[in-house]
Parts: structure tokens; C-alpha cells; sequence
């Protein structure tokens, strides 16, 4: 139960803001027209279809209960909540910054103790009933003891919510919470509920009935399991807030499920849903190539976006276990993977190799490390390959078109180094005769494709490898308990890290919890360190510095063996849409489908050319 105080106004050292920038000052000001990645003039109406893979029986975004829908929880990636907004929503070409919605101003504490929010007193919810502080309240009291676990763990560090007047409230943190910005943005997301819709409904279970909003959009239909229709709000609250300008443009947004992607595909080219984001890189190749396509009614479109892609895919290895705990072991079959000849075979040249941890932004390590990189790592000799210190982060390039004979040679070596011989054509241990086995679990087939040419080349060095692919449910609980040798995971990073994500992930404290990220088991008190360092920058120099010699202290554990990140992302949709310029330096993100709009001209031409297409 969290702690509530009615008190007076305190005197702040900060002033209030319409927004906050991690790093230095915000881009736009408080008067702004809109975004300059936002179309002010985007016309309202259409509707758009897109797809998902699965299915969904809830609706409630704060239980942990069930598979959520789309488009409802305030944390969904950058397009958040359609049904729920937030105290502030995050800028699309800005590195770190949030600008106030829900709330009309933020005032943070010079000593990150504590952050005050104002609600603007125009927010009403769908129903007519006006957005209060006992919304707010309530709301945040019933996260903290009946919420799900991800929803608790993320507000652990709030000690109280105070109560200042009737539109101000204050989050203290507590004594031992860590002090940086991003202690603030991790309540920007906090959507309040409405106290007098949930008061009579089960907060902490699942529910189907379309939950009452403050939303851009409501829910207007539902077929368990496989659609959901969001519906633009006419009245809505922010419609002429300005940091809105160009969002929010479909009258309706569709979503509907499949169970199998190539189904979904086939019904992609009929036209029954108009957009997808293509992450295969085979199918990008390979499965548009139609007549709608050849005629121009259907677009396929790629861009360079600014997120971070972090590791993108890689094949974890789990050191807790032997012979995966000898690093010697792991760099071996680093250099068993042939990525080049993979990306050739499978991703048609569509992948650049990950050559690091935090590809794509500011903590990417390349070549030797610089003369500030030293300096954090210096303390470290003796605690670290001496490699970290001399030599570039990248691994050899194998030849694409045959096999990689030059680094199976020295993974040869290195095997033979850790104490695995070759007997009668069997990896074996020199002393004990066991031999080296080792099991890959995967649940997508591109995976399972993926690593079969691996695990034959394994098989050249004598290693008695297997490769499975299980359900998802059997990989969720075996990465629970760390249950696995090996398997394909992303690795999530960002261009500024949220600290409590980069400790799951890499540091030792979270090695041998279950349910944590750190699927590895990476012990190592250097990366536990330089974690800590990045966790307490204050500046864009401090954290790429100390993010570049961590990246150099993770790849030289070899704790994963890096596949690649796609060159650019790929849009494939039917040509009824516009959207606003696409990635790099313009966004972030490709807006879909919150800064899209609808066409009608355009949508009219598909149209007749469907038609035209079925008559012939």
C-alpha cells in the first residue's frame, strides 16, 4: 500500500516545465505549433488495418494476468496507450525527452528526490466526468498493491504520492533509490484510471469489456482473441493541445490476430489488412514480389531509424553451466559462426554483423579504445582479456560462399587449450573422456533455419551439438529458471540505458535470480562497475565513454555470439496512406500509426486497382 500525505506546497529548487530532457536543454519550447516530424495539416478519417501474431484475452493494462491487446498499455513502445494518456509522452526526434500531456507541467528536485506534476485542468475522461487528483491517487495506490509485478517493480523507488492541491501531486523516491533522471521518466508513463469506472470492476483481473479511457481513441468493438476496433474520440480532451498536432489522424484503428505468419501474409497480398512491419529479412526478400506490388498499389519502403538496435538477435550462451563457464570454450564457438554465409543464404545481405552491445548509438565501441576508455579501464588489468586493452571489438569475416576453415582452425585451438581433445572423430575431455554436448533451444523457425548450419559446423569440430525448437509457454519457463545451454535471444539496449534493465541484464546480483535478463549469467564485477557508471552519468560524454568500454568488456567475455541487425527497417502496406519523413535525423520511430493519416485519393486508386486486378 503506498503511502498518501496531504500537505502544503514545499519550496522546490527546480522550476516547473512543459517538459524534461535527459541530457541538456529541450528542443521546443512551450508554445510550439507542433513537432516538426508531425503533420499539422493531416486530414482526419479512414481507417487502417493492421495485424498481429497471437491472440489476447484482456483488456486491463495494469493486471498481470492474460495476454493484453494492443494499443492499451501506457508503456506500449512510443505510440503508448491509445485509450490512457500519460503524464508526459516522449519526443520522436529528440534523444531522451518528454513533453507534459496529461499533466501541464513537471518540476523535478535539482537532487532527483522527488518530481511534481500539475494536471491540466481540461482533461475529462470519455464519460464527460472531468481527469482528478483522486484519480490519480487511487490509481497509483492500487498499482502499488494490486498491480502486476512488472507494475509494482517499476514504482518500487516511490516511497509516497503527495498531494499538494487540487491539481498537484508530488512523487517522493525513496532514500536508497538511485538519483538520475531516469528515476523521473519512469513515471511518465503513469496513466491514472478512472476511480469511479473501476471502483465496481475487479482491478487485478482480466477483463474484455472495453475499459472507460481519456484517450485519443475508445474501444468500439471486440471479438475475443482476434480484433480489436479503436475508435477516434470526436470530443477528445487533447484534440487542440499542441504538442498533438498531426497525431491521432484514423477515425478507426483495426487490429486483427493470426495465429501463423504465413497466413497472415497470404491475407496481407487479398488485401484484408493494409500494413506490417517486416523484421525477416528473407520475407522482405522473397514474399512481396506480387502484381499489386509490380503496379505500384502496394509499397514497400525502408528506413534508417534512430532507436538503438542494442544486440539485436544473438545466440546466448549460458556460462553458468560447463564447459560454458571457460571462456576459451564460449570464443570458440564464436568463431564456429558463420554469419557471413548465413546473411548471404538466409538474410540476403540484408544484416550487418553486431559487432557490439549498443549498435547504433553512442556506447558502440569501434576500433582499439581511445585514451578516455583507458582511463576507465585501466583499474581493471588483470580482471579482463588483456585484449580489451589493445585489440578492435570485431570479429573475423568468413567467406560467404564457403565454409569458414581459417576460424574453425583456431577454434580448434582454443578447445584444445580448455582440455577437449579429439578421439575417435568426438570432442572429448583430455582428462575425464566426457564428451562436449551441448542442446539449442528455439521456438521461431527462421531460428531453428538459422542455426542448423551451425550446428553442423560444431559437429566438423567434433562437438555433439542438438537443436530443438520448443513451444512458447515451455521457453518462457526454461528461461525462468535458466534452464537452457544456448539460445537465440535479443538483447535489448537503448541510447540512454534505463539503469535497473542494464543490471538485469549484465550484472552479477541478477546472474542467479530467476526471472531476470540475464540470461548468460555474466558474474563479472568490471561489467558490474561500469554498469554502475553509466547508471550515475550526468553528462552524454561520461555515459558513451564508460558505454564503449563496457561494450568491449562484454564482447571480449564472448558471453553471446552476435548475429547481425538489418541494414534499415523495412514498412510493407497498401498505398492508401501518407506519414511524415522517416527515420534518421527526422524520427525516431516510424510513427505508424499514431502519425499516419489517411488518403483518400490514394485509398481510392488502390481500390480500382484491386478491382481491375480480380477482373483479370
Amino acid at each position: 500500500m503506498c503511502v498518501m500525505i496531504l500537505a502544503t506546497a514545499p519550496a522546490w529548487s527546480g522550476e516547473p516545465s512543459h517538459g524534461l530532457a535527459y541530457f541538456g536543454d529541450l528542443k521546443y519550447g512551450p508554445d510550439i505549433a507542433h513537432f516538426d516530424y508531425a503533420n499539422p495539416d493531416a486530414p482526419k478519417g479512414g481507417r487502417i488495418k493492421l495485424p498481429s501474431i497471437g491472440t489476447f484475452n484482456n483488456l486491463n493494462p495494469y493486471v498481470d494476468k492474460g495476454l493484453l491487446a494492443h494499443y492499451i498499455s501506457p508503456r506500449g513502445g512510443s505510440a503508448g496507450s491509445f485509450i490512457l494518456d500519460p503524464l508526459m509522452r516522449k519526443c520522436e526526434d529528440e534523444l531522451a525527452s518528454y513533453y507534459a500531456w496529461l499533466a501541464e507541467s513537471v518540476e523535478v528536485a535539482d537532487d532527483f528526490s522527488r518530481v511534481t506534476y500539475k494536471l491540466r485542468e481540461n482533461a475529462y475522461w470519455h464519460d464527460g466526468r472531468p481527469v482528478t487528483i483522486e484519480d490519480v491517487l487511487w490509481t497509483f495506490d492500487m498499482i502499488k498493491s494490486k498491480g502486476s509485478p512488472m507494475w509494482r517493480s517499476l514504482y518500487q523507488d516511490i516511497v509516497a504520492l503527495e498531494r499538494i492541491d487540487d491539481w498537484s501531486f508530488t512523487f517522493h523516491f525513496s532514500d536508497t533509490a538511485e538519483k538520475t533522471p531516469q528515476l523521473v521518466i519512469e513515471t511518465a508513463t503513469f496513466a491514472p484510471l478512472p476511480r469511479h469506472y473501476w471502483e465496481t470492476r475487479a482491478f487485478d483481473e482480466t477483463t474484455l469489456e472495453p475499459p472507460l479511457g481519456n484517450g485519443a481513441y475508445r474501444i468500439g468493438e471486440v471479438d475475443p482473441g482476434y480484433k480489436v476496433v479503436f475508435e477516434r474520440v470526436d470530443d477528445y480532451w487533447g484534440r487542440d493541445l499542441n504538442f498533438a498536432a498531426g497525431h491521432f489522424n484514423f477515425d478507426e484503428v483495426e487490429v486483427m490476430w493470426f495465429f501463423d505468419k504465413r497466413v497472415m501474409l497470404q491475407a496481407l497480398r487479398a488485401g484484408v489488412f493494409d500494413y506490417f512491419f517486416e523484421e525477416n529479412e528473407s520475407d522482405w526478400a522473397t514474399s512481396y514480389d506480387f502484381e499489386a506490388y509490380r503496379k505500384g498499389l502496394f509499397k514497400k519502403e525502408t528506413y534508417r531509424m534512430g532507436f538503438a538496435y542494442g544486440m539485436h538477435f544473438g545466440v546466448v550462451l549460458n556460462s553458468r553451466r560447463e564447459p560454458l563457464d571457460d571462456i576459451r570454450v564460449r570464443e570458440a564457438l564464436t568463431l564456429a559462426y558463420n554469419f557471413e554465409w548465413a546473411n548471404r543464404v538466409f538474410w540476403h545481405d540484408g544484416m550487418i554483423r553486431n559487432n557490439s552491445f549498443f549498435v547504433r548509438s553512442g556506447m558502440q565501441a569501434f576500433g582499439p579504445p581511445s585514451a578516455e576508455e583507458l582511463a576507465l579501464l585501466e583499474p581493471f588489468r588483470g580482471h579482463v582479456p588483456d585484449s580489451v586493452f589493445t585489440e578492435s571489438i570485431e570479429l573475423p569475416k568468413n567467406d560467404p560462399f564457403g565454409r569458414n576453415r581459417d576460424t574453425l582452425l583456431r577454434a580448434d585451438a582454443l578447445l584444445e587449450e580448455a582440455g577437449w581433445a579429439i578421439h575417435d572423430f568426438r570432442r572429448v575431455h583430455a582428462v575425464t573422456g566426457e564428451p562436449l554436448e551441448l542442446e539449442f533451444i528455439v521456438t521461431r523457425h527462421e531460428h531453428l533455419r538459422m542455426l542448423t548450419p551451425f550446428v553442423e559446423n560444431l559437429s566438423r569440430l567434433g562437438i555433439d551439438a542438438s537443436l530443438r525448437r520448443i513451444e512458447s509457454n515451455a521457453m518462457t519457463n526454461r528461461l525462468r529458471e535458466y534452464d537452457f545451454d544456448a539460445t537465440i535471444r535479443k538483447v535489448y539496449t537503448y541510447k540512454v540505458p534505463f539503469p535497473t534493465r542494464m543490471r538485469h541484464a549484465f550484472t552479477s546480483p541478477y546472474a542467479d535470480r530467476p526471472n531476470m535478463t540475464n540470461y548468460a549469467g555474466i558474474w563479472n564485477p568490471v561489467v558490474d562497475s561500469l554498469v554502475e557508471t553509466i547508471a550515475k552519468a550526468r553528462s552524454e560524454d561520461v555515459l558513451n565513454t564508460a558505454g564503449r568500454a563496457l561494450d568491449r568488456v562484454l564482447l571480449h567475455g564472448f558471453y553471446v555470439i552476435p548475429d547481425g541487425h538489418p541494414i534499415g527497417r523495412h514498412m510493407v502496406y497498401w498505398d492508401r496512406f501518407g506519414h511524415p519523413p522517416l527515420g534518421v535525423p527526422h524520427m525516431n520511430w516510424q510513427g505508424m500509426p499514431y502519425l499516419w493519416w489517411f488518403d483518400e485519393e490514394k485509398s481510392a486508386r488502390v481500390d480500382a486497382g484491386i478491382a481491375a486486378l480480380k477482373e483479370n
